[in-house]
C-alpha cells in the first residue's frame, strides 16, 4: 500500500471538530480508505500543535491516538508511543497545571506508567549501578534502566504543578535516583 500524506496534510487543516468527527469513524492504526495512513506522524503533527497553542483539544485528540497505537504494538515501538503519549501529557501539565480527573492534565496516567516500567527493586537498580562495567549488566537490566529513566525524566517535568510526591512518596526515592540511571 503506498502511503497517503497528502490526506494526513488536508486532515492536519481541518477544525478540531471535524478531526474529532472523522476519528469517530475510523479505526486508529487501521488504513484510511483502504490506504496507508501514517498515524505516528499524525499524532505527532497534533502534539505539534497542543504545544504550539497550548491546547488542551488538540492534545486530547494527540493522546487518544498515542494511547491507541501504544496498545497496538508490543515492547520497543508500545514504549515510543506510550513516552511520546506521557511527554506531551507532562508538558501540558507544566504549562497549564494539574487538574484531577481531566484526560490530560492529571498526572495520574504518568506516574502509573512509570510504576509499570518500574520492574525492579531501587536497591538492584543501585546494585547494577554501582558495577561501574555497563559490559557486566544484562542488555535487558539495562533496556529497563533506560526506559524507567526516561519514564522518571517524564514524571519530573511535571512535577512543580503537581501533589505527585505527596501522593505517591514511594516514587521520590526513584526521583531522586534518576540522575544515577544509565
Amino acid at each position: 500500500m503506498e502511503a497517503n500524506s497528502s490526506l494526513v496534510q488536508t486532515v492536519l487543516k481541518w477544525p478540531l471538530p471535524k478531526i474529532r468527527e472523522w476519528l469517530d469513524g475510523l479505526s486508529i492504526g487501521e488504513p484510511v480508505d483502504g490506504t496507508h495512513f501514517n498515524w505516528h506522524g499524525f499524532a505527532y503533527a497534533l502534539a505539534l500543535r497542543a504545544r504550539q497553542e497550548r491546547s488542551l483539544g488538540w492534545a486530547h485528540i494527540a493522546l487518544l491516538v498515542y494511547g491507541v497505537l501504544a496498545q497496538r504494538h508490543s515492547d520497543e515501538e508500545e514504549y515510543s508511543f506510550s513516552l511520546s503519549e506521557m511527554s506531551l501529557r507532562a508538558w501540558m501539565i507544566a504549562e497549564l497545571g494539574e487538574r484531577e480527573g481531566d484526560f490530560v492534565l492529571d498526572s495520574e496516567p504518568i506516574v502509573e506508567w512509570v510504576q509499570r516500567l518500574t520492574i525492579m527493586p531501587l536497591e538492584e537498580a543501585a546494585h547494577w549501578i554501582a558495577l561501574g562495567d555497563l559490559h557486566a549488566v544484562p542488555i535487558e537490566k539495562l533496556r529497563a534502566m533506560r526506559r524507567l529513566k526516561h519514564g522518571l525524566n517524564t514524571l519530573a517535568h511535571a512535577l512543580h504543578n503537581t501533589q505527585v510526591e505527596q501522593k505517591h512518596p514511594e516514587l521520590v526515592p526513584w526521583l531522586q535516583f534518576r540522575t544515577r540511571l544509565v
